[in-house]
């Protein structure tokens, strides 16, 4: 039921399926917690394990989330720090960031516009030793 909400969700305001199952998932899980802790012992029900799974599926995939969410954002700044090197003083603001398999190497294709430019940069870079280094710009 979660996922159908959140695909409807999704699909109506236009919006990644992640950013809507997220708040889905944190809801799931305190209903989860306040059914165990408040609930089941009011109504002196008995704890079952499906409640316990449902707690432990919701955290299992909000970490996941997390660490994919760090990942992504540690990049975004690496990707930062190489562009404002690059433009020194200007201000500049990302476009979009997608990664790309090129003749079995993965190449970062980084879109950048700078501040009073109506030109839209478009760079590769690929990683080599943990240094960005840059291929190509268009």
């Amino acid at each position: 039921m979660l996922l159908l909400v959140a695909l409807y969700l999704s699909y109506v305001f236009e919006v990644p399926i992640i950013d809507v199952f997220v708040p889905l998932l944190i809801f799931a899980l305190v209903l989860s917690v306040f059914q165990i802790t408040w609930y089941n012992k009011k109504k002196n029900i008995k704890t079952m394990a499906r409640d316990w799974v449902v707690i432990a599926i919701c955290l299992i995939i909000l970490m996941i989330w997390g660490f994919l969410k760090l990942q992504e954002n540690k990049l975004e700044n690496e990707v930062y720090d190489v562009i404002e090197e690059k433009v020194q003083d200007e201000t500049f603001s990302i476009e979009f960031i997608d990664e790309v398999d090129y003749y079995e190497e993965k190449y970062f294709v980084v879109s950048y516009t700078i501040k009073g430019d109506p030109t839209e940069y478009l760079e590769w870079y690929y990683r080599k030793d943990g240094e960005w280094l840059h291929d190509e710009t268009k």
